[in-house]
């Protein structure tokens, strides 16, 4: 993976607390840790918290096509957003970004479907531009 890439630090939706992990490092950078329940296995997933990228490392084996729940490991509530992956039917699952916005991505191992969403997204750019140092002034978004 290229070292430009964008690390983003989410949290829980429900209860707002991190879901960063660092103690285990996937693409030199913090993983995120959750809860996984594979057709009745449970165990712990950490994922890439690096955009577009989609390395992993669980405790139970990851089925390939089949629908993995997501739980928050602090509050333990399902991770299940509103939306349904439009390229295989599954749930979408929803992370909450630190500096604002939600990563959506696809349930079904092996599917690849993912997108970024922002409510304010003037707000979050600034934030992302000054915490990532892009050197942009407010005029250049």
């Amino acid at each position: 993976m290229a070292k430009n890439l964008i690390s983003l630090k989410v949290k829980c939706p429900h209860c707002d607390r991190s879901l960063m992990d660092h103690t285990l490092f996937l693409n030199a950078k913090p993983s995120i840790k959750v809860r996984v329940d594979m057709n009745g296995n449970q165990g712990i997933l950490n994922l890439c918290s690096t955009y577009g990228c989609f390395d992993k490392q669980s405790s139970v084996e990851l089925v390939n096509g089949e629908i993995a729940k997501l739980m928050c490991m602090h509050c333990k509530k399902e991770l299940i957003g509103k939306q349904v992956c439009d390229l295989c039917g599954a749930p979408i699952i929803d992370f909450s970004v630190e500096k604002g916005g939600t990563v959506h991505f696809c349930s079904r191992v092996g599917c690849e479907k993912h997108y970024v969403s922002f409510e304010d997204i003037y707000t979050t750019l600034t934030s992302f531009y000054q915490e990532y140092d892009y050197g942009a002034r407010e005029t250049d978004f």
